[in-house]
């Protein structure tokens, strides 16, 4: 006598779920794969094809046949006394501009946090210069340093000061360019840290006013403890911006006078595409890459370290 067995419904249907479930999560996966790959390609082939640059002599004479040197790009860029002097001139600018910015976008944000009247005016106004492009911003500001025609040495002249040749001066170039740096990026830092300060809870201010601390007593060491990771992010954000900024300088002085703003944004552009030295100037790109990657690994590290 033959016995049959029927499989219980539920265990079918849970069954063809399971099936249901594994084949959405292999479409998911397939339905990805191009973009990762276009993603990959996007990524890795400047990668490669710089780190290619970096180990021949490829200049302008060489195009068709470049020599393999190996890592001596690397070495000359090491060698060069003028790699240095543009590291110390983006120093100054990334040391200089991020300070400032971060202490006027903090105050701004702490001030902006207790209005209740105008509150999103203020917030547009000082956003909206990091809106513009730094093209335009550089551009703006261009016309408004010219020694003849520019509202800066009309404003002097009313005061009666004489005229100030900001771009063409050696001296005041680079403080000119960071000075337009903080109008623009100014905002960003201001925005980032507001919604810091709108993020943190109250409990610990009633319990520092309860205690009689002060508003300083307060702001050290309360407020800027709790701020640690959005002030880290902020700052890790605009050194970054700030070491590998070109364009903004380029339109405001292209390095110059002399190489008074020549930082190593400028200094990579001239080698490339002034002196034909595609194999030094891909070099100078991954020294800088490695600079930033350092950088942002010790602000993690800062990030993470009271965890």
């Amino acid at each position: 006598m033959e016995v049959k067995y029927e499989v219980p419904s539920t265990i079918k249907e849970s069954k063809g779920r399971n099936i249901l479930s594994w084949v959405d999560k292999k479409i998911q996966i397939i339905l990805l794969l191009p973009a990762l790959f276009l993603m990959m390609v996007v990524f890795l082939y400047p990668v490669l094809y710089t780190i290619f640059l970096s180990l021949h002599d490829w200049t302008f004479l060489t195009l068709k046949n470049p020599p393999f040197v190996g890592l001596q790009k690397i070495i000359n860029v090491f060698q060069d006394v003028g790699f240095y002097k543009s590291m110390l001139l983006s120093g100054i600018y990334v040391g200089a501009g991020v300070t400032i910015q971060f202490f006027l976008g903090f105050t701004l944000a702490l001030a902006v946090n207790r209005i209740t009247v105008g509150h999103g005016l203020a917030t547009t106004l000082l956003v909206f210069p990091m809106m513009v492009t730094p093209v335009v911003v550089g551009l703006i500001w261009k016309f408004i340093f010219d020694y003849n025609f520019g509202i800066f040495n009309y404003a002097l002249t009313l005061l009666g000061i004489d005229k100030v040749a900001m771009l063409n001066s050696s001296a005041l170039a680079l403080p000119s360019t960071i000075m337009v740096d903080v109008w623009q990026w100014t905002g960003f830092m201001f925005i980032v840290l507001l919604a810091g300060v709108k993020s943190l809870p109250d409990e610990p201010f009633e319990a520092a006013q309860m205690d009689g601390a002060s508003v300083w007593q307060t702001l050290w060491n309360v407020t800027i403890p709790l701020l640690k990771p959005v002030i880290i992010v902020a700052l890790v954000m605009r050194i970054a911006g700030s070491i590998k900024v070109f364009d903004q300088i380029f339109v405001l002085t292209g390095g110059g006078p002399g190489t008074s703003t020549e930082t190593v944004s400028i200094l990579l552009h001239r080698k490339a595409f002034a002196d034909f030295d595609f194999g030094y100037a891909s070099a100078l790109a991954i020294v800088l890459t490695i600079i930033v990657g350092i950088v942002c690994w010790f602000a993690i590290r800062a990030l993470y370290s009271d965890k």
